[in-house]
């Protein structure tokens, strides 16, 4: 049977694929500390990340506002994309570390794509790469608090980690449904805190925070760069638009909210970062005026 060229570069290429994919190794992370905190002390100002993939590359211009203003928080939090920025930041790391770090980050550096039937991506190696970035084997040891939320598939709630590995805890709230593999919990299953709280401002006020910045990456502009209608475009639409109506109360408890004016185009969007950082950037400067009013009050 005579067979294209087209065809045989074609199975060539499914088949270097397959090898080149590991097999998928499960999850298990007891160390996590995930359940809500208790609150000791008050803390003037909390910032809650927001969740939303390669958007969040914007956290680092809000950082880098914020940073040339001298507005510090006292505490943060961080869903999915999120919760890298907040461990990042709570750790110690200036904005200009944080750049550095993520200057020449390749899709490749975060995702060990792997054949499962439970996922595309297994979540180890962006474990490691948030490991390797902190001098921190526990988030409560860290200078400043920090949370981060994944939701529990098996109780059907928001968690909120407070401490365990830095790590696994980043990993575990990015655990995007059908895309990772699902983290185990001590029986539970933990996947993306994105789920119900895109914005967890809920975590920050956990916390102690009694003023909380959000930064809304992912649901203010939900309606842009949709023009596209293919299966997997239609379903991570959908996706967006039942996270976000989740999320609405939430977020709109927030005193001031920082919504970046950016939507990543396509796979060209991890190669983007520029952009991504001046969006949160400029937006951030915008809204100085008021969260300098909100301080002084």
């Amino acid at each position: 049977m005579h067979m294209s060229f087209n065809m045989f570069n074609t199975i060539v290429l499914a088949v270097v694929t397959v090898f080149l994919m590991a097999c998928a190794s499960p999850n298990v992370y007891n160390d996590l500390n995930a359940t809500s905190p208790k609150i000791h002390t008050q803390h003037k100002l909390g910032i809650a990340f927001g969740g939303g993939g390669v958007r969040g590359f914007m956290h680092l211009g809000v950082i880098k506002a914020l940073e040339e203003e001298g507005i510090k928080p006292d505490v943060v939090s961080g869903t999915s994309a999120g919760s890298i920025a907040a461990i990042l930041y709570a750790s110690g790391m200036s904005n200009d570390a944080m750049q550095a770090a993520i200057e020449d980050i390749e899709i490749s550096d975060i995702a060990d794509f792997v054949l499962s039937s439970k996922g595309l991506v297994n979540g180890k190696r962006l474990s490691d790469w948030v490991n390797a970035q902190v001098d921190y084997d526990n988030l409560a040891d860290m200078p400043m608090p920090v949370a981060v939320t994944a939701t529990n598939m098996t109780t059907h709630k928001t968690v909120i980690i407070r401490s365990g590995d830095p790590g696994h805890a980043a990993q575990t709230s990015s655990t995007i449904p059908g895309v990772f593999i699902p983290v185990e919990h001590k029986g539970d299953i933990l996947i993306d805190g994105g789920v119900f709280s895109v914005v967890p401002v809920y975590a920050a006020k956990a916390l102690g925070a009694k003023k909380v910045i959000a930064i809304d990456i992912y649901c203010h502009n939900q309606t842009q760069g949709q023009s596209e209608t293919s299966a997997t475009q239609l379903t991570l639409a959908v996706f967006r638009m039942q996270s976000c109506r989740l999320s609405k109360q939430e977020i709109k408890s927030a005193d001031i909210i920082i919504a970046p004016t950016y939507e990543p185009n396509g796979s060209a969007a991890f190669d983007d970062k520029a952009a991504a950082i001046h969006a949160g950037y400029t937006a951030t400067k915008a809204v100085i005026p008021q969260i300098k009013a909100l301080l002084l009050n």
